[in-house]
């Protein structure tokens, strides 16, 4: 009978590490698929002899949309279809001052994530040369495309790979396991230290709020929120502040800008307002989450196993080897 009961306990680790790796090769799927296709438009465009220089980051934001959003996600959620559910995630409706408390903590997380985020890249000396380009294309990029790509597809994709479609088959295995397994392969998918901490944060956040509320589109909305003030507002003002004045300007020059132009003036009373509510915000969110931390609570899963059987069946299997492997590598190129 122990010999049976252990052959049992091989053969359910068997399945629990296939079950992980396949979750895992939809996500290698997706990027290569996505990085592959760009790439392979990148390399017509330079053989067709076309100038494209001056339209460079605006082709940029057209072939991550199209490659990234309409091909890749697709075939990657046509994959998933294949991928077993397990589990079921719960319908709690949750009241406004909730909703109001949790807004808080996510912006708190964000907060303290990217300050954290920023030591740990100076220290390691490890900037991100993808990181910077993506910031130079928002800074100077089509304000139209940005809208496409960072508040409407990166929010919707990037929800339905990390929370639903994860979420989704590994909730059997317990709340806590997928909220924190969805946030960290969320961070480590942004491949850089900048981004990792306050990725994996809010990703746990929006994992908790599947979890418990079982709608996608609350976590879709709140994402949107956060990358609209990231890649559109702050740009925005910034470029209305410094419009007109070159990469080498000085104090001066910025107060005679401001003086010459009344909207700059406005923008950096917008500015000044958005980074006090930030910090007030950021410093609300953390009182907030000690304060209520008692209410948040992990349901287990239908399948039990001890903490680190389970973990090694999670992290040890081929797909999500490659997956960890490939995302983390990315944080020291």
């Amino acid at each position: 009978m122990e010999d049976f009961g252990w052959e049992q306990q091989r053969q359910a680790r068997r399945i629990d590490r296939k079950h992980f790796s396949r979750i895992a090769v939809g996500f290698v799927l997706y990027d290569i698929l996505g990085a592959g296709l760009q790439f392979l438009a990148v390399v017509l465009l330079r053989q067709s002899g076309w100038d494209y220089g001056p339209y460079r980051i605006s082709l940029s934001w057209i072939l991550n949309f199209s490659c990234m959003y309409v091909i890749a996600m697709p075939l990657a959620a046509f994959y998933f279809k294949a991928v077993p559910k397990f589990g079921q995630v719960r319908n709690e409706r949750w009241e406004f001052r909730a909703w109001l408390v949790v807004f808080f903590i996510g912006l708190s997380i964000g907060y303290f994530g990217n300050i954290i985020g920023t030591i740990v890249t100076n220290f390691t000396s490890s900037a991100s040369i993808d990181y910077e380009n993506m910031m130079d294309m928002i800074l100077e990029g089509n304000t139209f495309l940005i809208f496409l790509n960072v508040v409407v597809g990166a929010p919707v994709v990037e929800e339905l790979l990390f929370r639903k479609f994860l979420i989704d088959r590994t909730i059997g295995y317990g709340e806590k396991l997928s909220v924190f397994l969805s946030g960290t392969l969320f961070g480590i998918m942004h491949g850089n230290f900048q981004q990792f901490f306050y990725a994996f944060g809010l990703g746990c956040l929006f994992a908790y709020i599947y979890c418990k509320t079982g709608k996608i589109q609350n976590t879709i909305f709140f994402h949107m929120w956060i990358n609209f003030c990231g890649s559109i507002l702050v740009p925005f003002l910034m470029k209305v502040v410094f419009s007109g004045l070159d990469s080498d300007f000085y104090d001066y020059e910025i107060l005679q800008n401001l003086l010459s132009n009344p909207f700059a003036v406005l923008a950096v009373l917008c500015l000044l307002g958005y980074v006090v509510f930030q910090l007030l915000s950021a410093i609300a969110g953390l009182i907030l989450f000690f304060v209520f931390k008692h209410y948040i609570c992990f349901y287990p899963g239908i399948r039990t196993a001890p903490r680190g059987e389970l973990l090694r069946s999670v992290i040890l299997n081929p797909g999500m080897v490659i997956f960890l492997g490939f995302g983390i590598y990315q944080f020291f190129l």
